[in-house]
């Protein structure tokens, strides 16, 4: 196999692993948002307080960049 060639496999599935990192960054506060809306879990304001909302908010736009990033030319 030709060196550009299997740069070119080595780059696309490391973009598709860097994306899937993304979506299972993000995958955990979007259930936990969606269940506590419907009062399954403890909303994510009972748990963190307004203010904390940071920190989960700021994890899953993360994970949703990175996604973007590893899935862009797929």
């Amino acid at each position: 196999m030709p060196h550009s060639v299997m740069l070119s496999v080595w780059k696309r599935r490391l973009s598709r692993a860097i994306g899937t990192l993304g979506v299972l960054m993000a995958m955990p506060f979007f259930v936990w948002f969606v269940l506590g809306w419907v009062d399954i879990v403890p909303s994510m304001v009972d748990a963190f307080g307004v203010e904390g909302l940071r920190t989960p908010a700021s994890i899953t736009i993360g994970g949703l960049l990175l996604a973007a990033i590893g899935f862009h030319d797929l």
